[in-house]
């Protein structure tokens, strides 16, 4: 007898199909400073570092970081699209820098049951809604360390003429500063 006769093959059954019920949410009205182009995309402009346009006929989300930002955007547009991500809105593998400076760019996936410009608009304002007053305070902590270096208190800044001169200050002697640029020419 064969050691092959001896097994006993079980053949699982398929898994159950899965039923999800998705009850309708309350709707609410959602505010954006939102616009649609000519090519029927939506651009959005509430984030203070970025502007996001959505795509519907490439099924794209690009965001364009904004020309007078203080600070670099690409963090702030990395966070976003990780968000999304997290919220299953785009395709993960999409990320990429688009073809225009400081872009990203991500495409989205098409959904036959659900409006997917609404729940993508949806996303985008619970983020905005979190997001920009955070954005909004860093901006306004840059601001106010640029005007304290321009425009200093009274109690940080000395008048002309206040601090005595010396022929010496600090811890460098000055007759050994003066020939660095002698030392490099030999």
């Amino acid at each position: 007898m064969n050691k092959l006769d001896e097994l006993k093959i079980k053949i699982a059954e398929p898994p159950k199909k899965v039923i999800i019920k998705i009850e309708p949410a309350p709707s609410e009205e959602i505010k954006l400073d939102i616009r649609r182009t000519l090519n029927d995309d939506y651009m959005i402009y509430d984030h203070p570092l970025f502007d996001i346009v959505l795509m519907p006929k490439k099924n794209k989300i690009v965001t364009f970081a904004k020309k007078n930002g203080k600070i670099d955007a690409y963090p702030y547009q990395d966070h976003f699209f990780n968000y999304l991500q997290t919220k299953g809105v785009i395709l993960p593998d999409t990320v990429q820098a688009g073809n225009v400076l400081g872009s990203l760019e991500a495409a989205y996936p098409i959904n036959d049951k659900i409006d997917t410009i609404q729940a993508i608009l949806l996303t985008l304002y619970v983020w905005l809604k979190e997001e920009v007053p955070k954005a909004k305070r860093v901006l306004d902590y840059e601001h106010e360390v640029q005007e304290e270096f321009t425009d200093p208190s009274v109690q940080d800044s000395t008048e002309y003429g206040e601090v005595p001169q010396e022929k010496q200050k600090g811890t460098l002697d000055p007759f050994y500063t003066q020939y660095y640029g002698l030392l490099y020419r030999i």
